[in-house]
């Protein structure tokens, strides 16, 4: 039996409406996290990509809500 090295997954790609309804943040936000996370936006022509593989990392980094605890 031989073993075979695999290839990195591709990152995946999409434009900003797609990421809009993929996270549930608006376009504005998205905006804005681009400023903060470098590789979020992604540049192909006049085109604006939004590597989703950063935006899995970004959301799972939010703090976890505290829903019914006193402020």
């Amino acid at each position: 039996m031989s073993i075979t090295p695999t290839s990195p997954r591709a990152a995946r790609f999409g434009k900003i409406p797609t990421a809009e309804q993929y996270s549930g943040r608006s376009r504005s936000r998205l905006y804005q996290l681009a400023a903060i996370h470098h590789g979020l936006f992604v540049k192909d022509g006049k085109s604006t990509l939004v590597n989703l593989d950063v935006l899995d990392e970004i959301m799972g980094a939010l703090p976890p809500a505290r829903i019914g605890e006193g402020k």
